[in-house]
């Protein structure tokens, strides 16, 4: 019977999840992240499919592992792990395969919404009973009639086009590769950076943490957008410069930020980003929802089932070229 370790540093829910979706061929068992290294290497050794959340393994324990045939992530992210190692050991790494895209769709749309509408400030001033005070005198603002602009068409950026698209805004995307369902489907554009950044009010990062993409938007980048340009990060913290970023804000070079990835989490309590009301954070949580785990989980069980008939696997991580 094939071996399925699944190690999670999330709530035991999750782990219930994903075990209720097993088949009775496969032998499943479920271990929390806080064990040290030596009970994981016990553990792997003779594992054949391992599923992580969160994506993070040590090169030391995946040199252990001697009959993996699929690492299965939960996430979209890979940057913790050694895909150039996994590639040598002939060990395929598979990522969620978009199936949390619509919950970060959702997200990001929603928090450019709350910042917008400045509903933290509203909410708080009901609760107080200040009613209208924190907020009276300070604009709100619509999303029709903007140009919004994605960067990174996958997954993710595809459904953030499609529901922006539904608030009559026009849309421009940049990537590496076209997106066509989306031009023709929505009349989306593709642009280049510089373009994209120049002309949107609305910029949303939806790209992979990549040499080429570690501070993408930093101090040679933001003072090309528009003063009242809200940037959005659910993708990567190091992908922003966060140091320009605060520079940037200081500075009235762009209107505010949306930020659910920093680069180091959790963010510091002292962190400058915590003293601008034009920015809204959140912990990481784009990504979580009740029905993506399902999805999740779905994902990943018919991966597995891919591989043990003999089949590749979907939705696979590649290292990047040198």
């Amino acid at each position: 019977m094939s071996k399925v370790l699944f190690i999670n540093g999330q709530r035991e829910e999750i782990a219930n999840i994903f075990c209720a979706k097993a088949l009775p061929v496969f032998d499943v068992f479920w271990v929390p992240y806080k064990l040290d290294e030596e009970e994981k290497a016990v553990l792997i050794r003779d594992v054949d499919y391992l599923v992580l959340h969160p994506a993070t393994i040590s090169a030391s324990l995946l040199r252990k592992a001697k009959s993996l045939r699929l690492i299965q992530l939960l996430a979209a992210g890979y940057d913790e792990i050694d895909l150039k190692l996994a590639a040598e050991l002939g060990v395929p790494v598979a990522t969620n395969g978009g199936a949390n895209s619509w919950s970060v769709a959702e997200h990001c749309v929603a928090s450019l919404l709350a910042l917008y509408k400045r509903l933290p400030q509203c909410d708080q001033s009901v609760r107080a009973g200040t009613w209208r005070k924190p907020v009276t005198g300070f604009n709100t603002f619509d999303v029709a009639g903007k140009t919004v602009g994605i960067i990174g068409a996958g997954n993710i950026g595809r459904k953030v086009a499609r529901r922006f698209k539904s608030f009559e805004t026009e849309i421009l995307y940049c990537d590496a590769r076209p997106a066509t369902d989306i031009e023709n489907v929505l009349g989306v554009r593709k642009v280049s950076l510089e373009e994209l950044l120049a002309k949107s009010d609305i910029i949303t990062l939806h790209v992979p943490l990549l040499k080429e993409t570690r501070g993408l938007i930093g101090r040679h980048t933001l003072p090309l957008m528009k003063p009242n340009a809200v940037v959005i990060n659910t993708s990567r913290g190091p992908v922003i410069d966060e140091q320009a970023l605060v520079a940037a804000l200081e500075e009235g070079l762009i209107a505010g930020a949306c930020l659910d990835v920093f680069e180091k989490e959790p963010i510091a309590s002292g962190h400058p980003l915590l003293k601008f009301d034009n920015v809204l954070l959140t912990p990481h949580t784009a990504g979580h929802s009740y029905e993506g785990w399902f999805r999740r989980s779905d994902f990943a069980w018919a991966n597995i089932q891919r591989v043990a008939a003999g089949q590749p696997p979907l939705s696979l991580a590649f290292p990047e070229e040198e």
